[in-house]
This record gives C-alpha cells, structure tokens and sequence, in this order.
C-alpha cells in the first residue's frame, strides 16, 4: 500500500511538472513582441510604403534603401487574411513564411519570407528582401514547423 501511495505521489508529480513546463516552448517577447509578431508588421509597412517602421524592423542597414523621414504613403492599407508558418532554428533565430491577400494588388495572393533574430533591440527580420536558401533551410526544420495562422482564420 506504502508503495502504491509513493507511486502515485511521483506520478501526480510528474504530471504537475509537464502540465507547468508547457509554455517553455514559446519565445521571450521583447518590448512586448516576440518573433511572430514580426511578419505581420513587417508584411503591413511594406505594402503601406511605410519605410520608418520598415526600418525599425530590419537589422540590417537599410539607410541606402529606405527613407524613414518620409511618411507612410498608403496607411489604409492592411493585410487581414493570411497564413503565418513558422520553423525554429535555434532560440535567437527563427523562420516565417506568410502568404497574405494583399490589399495593395486587388487582394491577389503574395508570399513573403523571413528570417526573425534576436537583436539586443529586440526581435528584427535580418534584412530587407527575400530570405537566401530560404526553402532550402526550413525544409530541414520540418520537425519544428508550426502554422500560426490559416488563410481562412479570422
């Protein structure tokens, strides 16, 4: 009887402690966002011609490129139907691939991929433009590929 009672404390124990460590999957949210919170925000800059935002989202030097005293030059425009996949490589670096409908074209359907790392000012697409190897890379993340969000989600 000693023993059942002994077993079935560890078991409950073990239980509580799995049931407890389950948010340990997610990333730390820097400044109130975490990694996925990127694509999004990123996907609604670009097709807003929003380039201050842009720039703060880049890690990369984008000063060549990009004009952040220049205001936004469509802000009504915004991405509400899309699809958010994301792979992780490591707990600084992670892969998104979203396909949105995009307001900006008549609601036709685009792609967009990124690379999300962990800056010390929080978390940033590494650089403007596609992602190099994208395809390649996360195809052999498979085991860590998670949908975020489905196309026809609301």
């Amino acid at each position: 009887m000693k023993r059942f009672v002994t077993l079935l404390m560890v078991a409950v124990l073990v239980l509580v402690a799995s049931a407890c460590g389950g948010g340990g999957d997610q990333p730390e949210k820097i400044n109130g966002m975490g990694p996925a919170d990127i694509p999004l925000k990123y996907v609604n800059a670009l097709i807003q011609r929003d380039d201050k935002t842009l720039t703060d989202l880049i890690a990369a030097d984008t000063s060549y490129l990009l004009k952040p005293e220049n205001p936004p030059q469509h802000p009504n425009y915004k991405v509400t139907t899309y699809d958010l996949i994301q792979w992780k490589f490591d707990d600084e670096t992670y892969y998104y691939l979203m396909e949105y409908m995009n307001p900006a074209r008549n609601n036709i359907l685009d792609r967009e991929d990124f690379k999300i790392i962990k800056t010390k000012e929080g978390w940033k697409k590494d650089d403007f433009g596609d992602t190099p190897d994208f395809d390649a890379i996360v195809s052999k993340l498979n085991k860590s590929k998670k949908v975020l969000k489905e196309l026809n989600e609301k």
